[in-house]
């Protein structure tokens, strides 16, 4: 199996986690919805990272596209850290929830 067949596999299924959870997160209460939404992240940071590694593995880089790519990279970095790091965060302070009941 080709390397780009690959990389679309991996960019359709994280698109389709991102795509999931942003839609269940609006529908939920309170921490459970930052949960939802931190798992919405980690799916569009991981769906960048495909995308912006997928543009320099091309044989023809140009600078427009090597630029575009270290972007989305960029992009698709912060927001996979961050989505699990909130995503620590509010498992934890919903564990923390649970244990007060």
């Amino acid at each position: 199996m080709p390397l780009s067949s690959i990389f679309t596999i991996f960019i359709i299924l994280s698109a389709t986690i991102a795509i999931y959870y942003a839609i269940t997160w609006r529908s939920q209460p309170g921490v459970i919805a930052r949960i939802y939404q931190a798992r919405m992240n980690i799916g569009m940071g991981i769906f960048l990272l495909g995308v912006g590694t997928n543009q320099l593995m091309f044989d023809d880089v140009d600078t427009i596209r090597l630029v575009i790519g270290i972007i989305l990279l960029f992009i698709g970095a912060v927001n996979l850290i961050m989505g699990i790091r909130n995503l620590t965060y509010f498992t934890k302070l919903k564990r923390e929830q649970q244990n007060k009941r």
